[in-house]
């Protein structure tokens, strides 16, 4: 690199003393000069800085990519186990959007992990649905069966949540009322079977 900053190169410089006649034992003197200049020293090393940071600055951005997927990939093998724990591995691949570097082979592996999880949520709307159409019928033990009977992770956004806990409400409800009716006949058959021994 050769300093143009002062508007000509070393090279023109000794063209133009060539051109005067300047020369050493009838060949062109060679230019003096300085070939770079301290300017052009100073914005090579900017150069170079920006090349070696930006390498840094690369690893940094892929190491924590792989750090942050290899983390949401703990909790879907986690979640393969607990059900409950979709939701959070639904948040923390959503998380990765944020990322500033995600490589092709990450990104299929996201949009299908998410896509997993849309599906169970539609599946649980589809569940829903049948137990509101069971309660609209006046069929409420349909509606807590269907409910109850629901093992998978809750997904459902705020709304149809707090639709579903209405529906599991109801059948804690029927089953308090269960209990209380069992206890209750409990004494009942104690002191049926101790009249009839008495009887005896």
């Amino acid at each position: 690199m050769f300093s143009f900053l002062n508007g000509k190169s070393p090279f023109d410089e000794a063209e133009e003393r060539l051109e005067a006649g300047d020369t050493v034992n009838g060949k062109p003197r060679l230019p003096s000069g300085p070939i770079m200049g301290w300017q052009d020293g100073v914005f090579l090393l900017v150069i170079i800085g920006l090349i070696v940071g930006g390498y840094h600055y690369y690893q940094y951005v892929k190491r924590n990519c792989a750090e942050t997927f290899a983390k949401c990939d703990a909790l879907y093998a986690a979640a393969a186990e607990d059900a409950s724990k979709f939701a959070e591995v639904e948040s923390c691949y959503e998380a990765t959007w944020d990322l500033a570097f995600v490589s092709d082979t990450l990104e299929v592996l996201r949009q299908n992990r998410l896509g997993e999880i849309e599906d169970m949520r539609n599946v649980q709307k589809d569940l829903l649905t049948s137990a509101n159409e069971a309660l609209d019928k006046g069929d409420t033990a349909a509606a807590v069966k269907i409910v109850t009977e629901y093992k998978g992770a809750m997904l459902l956004y705020t709304g149809d949540k707090s639709e579903w806990d209405e529906i599991v409400k109801i059948a804690e409800v029927q089953a308090a009322k269960a209990a209380a009716t069992a206890a209750a006949a409990e004494p009942a058959a104690d002191s049926a079977a101790t009249d009839s021994s008495a009887k005896k």
